[in-house]
């Protein structure tokens, strides 16, 4: 930690002096002027499925804004996300992260919901979210809403330990063309093309976008086999159709191509590493109407198709999902806000024999069916009681509840908020826990004879469930400082294991000794911590925002269970979560920003703790155009993050530098 506190202190005085300078040199530039509300009045909708203020909000809520965004100098939504305190987001090669909410993580971490404008991305075939295929234009975000927790009440199943909400702004709010080009050491070329205006009623816009991101590092420097190419093209359209009605539409459509280093699901001193792929392409369309009623209620009606062909371990995947909600939001009276919905959802999945993978039956359509209501009641002057539930109907398990109570004080004049909850989620099976059949690894003991281990899927593998309680407090102390505290304690049962099957015996040309595995449900886990984040305006040129975050975890098996669990402390949980953000404006023209991550090492790893220098220098060169070069990885010229996972030989995140101009007509 010695290394850590000195580049922090190296990076405030760097800051100080800047700070000074620009004081000097050029008339002195409001940090409130970059659209940074108080803390309190910034709108959020994931929390209720309606839009209220954080200060209403009774969860751990995490808002990464615009300007957030823009000056971060990231070009991926994985490391937007760094930002947020209790997101562990490790890297894994170029193309590959693990990405999980208090804990649990791996390549698909499965106990997070990410919603891209109310449209999951979560895939049921695996569990998790593919991550390179999901890449937005920076400029279009809004802003990403975090849960740290569950929110099942509202989104449903697999909104285990928290939801990734990513809000794209309206066409309204982006009109007139942008160009952005830019290039660097490890980014090959990046570009967009985008234009938007408006056709009598309706606003819209078009883009296009190009990536090339090269090769990262193997241990002793070596070059990996990790670049990564994307296109991506999309459409969004907003129209006013009367005073009460409203209608949006968007479309993408994107093509990956992605190179990996493979290798069996299970170290073994027979391992034979081999170069793979990962590509995929496909795209989706969602249409949202919205109709207010009298009085300020209104109802929303949301429906859209998303369809992908992938190719993973040669393990060709046809994914195709149709969904449809409804959601009504009614002000009963002065004290009660209700909100209720229903959806029904349809996915084809098809995973043809790959390597070593096959799927029994390979193709599947699956039916999906839920409901939910939630009421907001305003007990006393200062006091507010949320209760509600969500009930669904999957084709693994049948009907679920998942509620939540959450009590809620936050006077109206004190600029500061106490809430507390008490929720219980469930994460469903997905298609590789009940229908997956994985070679984990093949071993010769003698002419003729091998070894095998194998995975069977587990078609009567019950719902993971999570008892949660949390509490936390948020309040603006003056208007240059305010911070926001969330504590948990979780008690999970059900959790996955792989289970030994006794040893069989597999006559032909080849005798194959077969030890098969399958999934049960004999694991149970408690968690604990907490998150702390504070938000600091120095001055009118300079604001601070550290964060920390403290995660402890007790992994248990039931007395009959003689496997193991899918996760480890070893690798999912890290104990210790440090950051800090800054960002000083130089002069009118000019801002420098730095950002500090910090990930302790979890508990018995053999992974070291790791430490991410981030720094961009922007400078705006005309009303239209803007110039930037963005640092990244900068402490080390190499840097492990996360290691092997699913197969996917982990490499080393390479230093790299990276410009970019940006022109606005």
């Amino acid at each position: 930690m010695s290394g850590l506190l000195r580049y922090i202190l190296v990076i405030i005085v760097l800051v100080s002096r800047w700070g000074a300078f620009a004081q000097q040199q050029s008339a002195p530039l409001d940090l409130t002027e970059v659209k940074l509300e108080d803390l309190m009045n910034i709108r959020v909708t994931s929390v209720s499925k309606h839009e209220q203020t954080l200060s209403r909000a009774a969860a751990a809520v995490f808002v990464i804004r615009q300007e957030d965004i823009r000056r971060s100098g990231a070009t991926n939504i994985p490391d937007l996300l760094r930002m947020v305190p209790g997101v562990i987001v490790e890297r894994i090669d170029a193309n590959a992260w693990a990405i999980s909410v208090r804990g649990f993580n791996a390549r698909y971490a499965n106990k997070v919901l990410v919603l891209v404008d109310g449209r999951t991305v979560y895939t049921p075939s695996f569990s998790g979210v593919f991550w390179e295929q999901l890449d937005l234009p920076v400029e279009d975000i809004d802003r990403i809403e975090v849960i740290r927790g569950p929110g099942a009440a509202v989104w449903g199943a697999n909104a285990v330990n928290g939801v990734i909400s990513i809000i794209t702004k309206s066409s309204r709010d982006t009109r007139g063309g942008v160009i952005t080009a830019g290039a660097g050491s490890n980014t090959r070329a990046l570009g967009l093309v985008q234009y938007g205006g408006t056709a009598g009623a309706a606003s819209y816009r078009v883009f296009g976008k190009y990536f090339n991101i090269g090769n990262s590092a193997m241990p002793r420097g070596l070059p990996a086999n990790d670049s990564w190419q994307r296109s991506h093209a999309g459409f969004r359209s907003d129209w006013d159709i009367s005073k009460r009605d409203s209608l949006m539409v968007q479309g993408d459509l994107f093509a990956n191509q992605a190179n990996q280093t493979r290798r069996f699901f299970v170290d073994t001193p027979f391992d034979v590493q081999f170069p793979g792929t990962a590509d995929a392409a496909g795209g989706d369309v969602l249409a949202r109407w919205t109709h207010t009623l009298k009085g300020g209620s209104e109802t929303v009606i949301q429906t859209y198709y998303d369809s992908y062909r992938r190719s993973d371990l040669s393990v060709p995947e046809v994914f195709r999902s149709f969904d449809v909600d409804f959601q009504h939001h009614i002000k009963a009276g002065a004290r009660h806000e209700l909100v209720w919905g229903l959806g029904a959802r349809s996915n084809y999945s098809s995973l043809s024999p790959g390597y070593s993978v096959g799927f029994v039956p390979p193709g599947v359509t699956q039916g999906f069916y839920s409901t939910f209501v939630q009421d907001e009641m305003h007990v006393a002057p200062s006091v507010w009681l949320i209760a509600g539930s969500k009930l669904e109907h999957n084709v693994y398990t049948g009907w679920q509840t998942e509620p939540s109570l959450r009590l809620m004080w936050s006077p109206p004049q004190g600029r500061w908020t106490l809430w507390a909850a008490g929720s219980r989620a469930m994460r469903q099976p997905s298609r590789q826990d009940t229908d997956m059949q994985i070679t984990l690894f093949q071993v010769p003991v003698a002419p003729g004879v091998v070894q095998v281990a194998r995975l069977f899927g587990n078609p009567h593998l019950p719902d993971e469930e999570v008892r949660d309680y949390e509490a936390g407090y948020r309040s603006e102390i003056t208007r240059s400082l305010s911070f926001d505290l969330a504590i948990f304690l979780s008690f999970y049962r059900r959790l996955e294991t792989f289970e030994p099957l006794p040893i069989t015996y597999v006559f032909g040309p080849t005798l194959e000794i077969l030890a098969p595995y399958t999934y049960s449900a004999a694991g149970k886990a408690r968690d604990y911590g907490g998150e702390l984040a504070l938000n600091w305006t120095v001055n009118s040129h300079w604001r601070i925002s550290p964060s920390y975050a403290n995660l402890h975890a007790v992994l248990r098996q039931d007395r009959t269970s003689q496997g193991t669990p899918t996760f480890s402390l070893a690798n999912a949980f890290p104990s210790n979560m440090f950051q800090v953000r800054s960002a000083i404006n130089l002069s009118h023209s000019m801002q420098f920003d730095q950002a500090l991550y910090y990930t302790g090492r979890p508990p018995g790893a053999t992974m070291p703790d790791h430490t991410r220098l981030d720094l961009r220098f922007g400078r705006r060169l005309s009303e239209s155009a803007e110039f930037s070069v963005v640092g990244q990885n900068l402490l080390r010229p190499r840097t492990f993050e996360f290691g092997n996972s699913y197969g996917v030989i982990g490499t080393q995140a390479v230093r790299s530098v990276f410009a970019s101009i940006t022109w606005k007509f």
